[in-house]
C-alpha cells in the first residue's frame, strides 16, 4: 500500500506565526523576561502584526515608538534598531519591558503601565485610569493563556 500524504491541519498556525512566536520566546529568554509575558504583550499590542502602525506612530509587533527606539536602542541594546525589522522590533520592545520591570522592582502592573502610557503614568493600582488597568490585566491574562497553551495562536 502506498504511503499516504500528511493532511495539513487547516487550524494550525502559519509558519510566519510560529516564527514570530519563536522570536518572542527567544527575546524573553535573552532579556530575562517571562517569554509568555512578551508574547502576551506583543499580541495585545499588534496581534503579532509586523506591519502594524498605531495612530500615535508606534511601529511593528511590539508597537515601539520611533523616538523610544532612537533613544533606548543605544542604551539598552548598544546599537541602533530598525523597527520595521521584526527581530529588531521584538528585541527593542522586550528590552524596554525588561528595563521597566527592573525600574519598578518587578511590579508587573507598573512595568506594563509604563510600556503602555510612559513612566509619568505609573502610580498605585488604585489611582490608575481604567484603560491602564484594562491594559495591564489584558496583557497578564494573555501571558497566562500563552503559558497554558491556550493563547490566540
Amino acid at each position: 500500500m502506498p504511503p499516504t500524504s500528511p493532511v495539513a491541519d487547516p487550524n494550525a498556525p502559519s509558519l510566519e506565526l510560529l516564527t514570530t512566536k519563536s522570536m518572542l520566546y527567544a527575546a524573553g529568554v535573552n532579556h530575562g523576561v517571562n517569554p509568555y509575558l512578551v508574547m502576551g504583550l506583543a499580541w495585545w499590542e499588534s496581534g503579532w502584526n509586523e506591519a502594524a502602525v498605531s495612530s500615535a506612530g508606534a511601529i511593528g509587533i511590539m508597537q515601539v515608538m520611533p523616538a523610544a527606539a532612537e533613544s533606548d536602542g543605544p542604551v539598552l541594546l548598544h546599537r541602533q534598531v530598525n523597527l520595521t525589522d521584526p527581530q529588531d522590533n521584538i528585541d527593542m520592545g522586550t528590552a524596554i519591558l525588561a528595563a521597566n520591570l527592573d525600574r519598578y522592582h518587578n511590579d508587573l502592573a507598573k512595568a506594563l503601565v509604563a510600556y503602555y502610557a510612559g513612566g509619568a503614568a505609573v502610580t498605585d493600582w488604585a489611582d490608575l485610569r481604567p484603560d491602564e488597568r484594562h491594559y495591564a490585566w489584558g496583557v497578564y491574562l494573555l501571558a497566562v493563556a500563552f503559558r497554558d497553551g491556550k493563547g490566540p495562536v
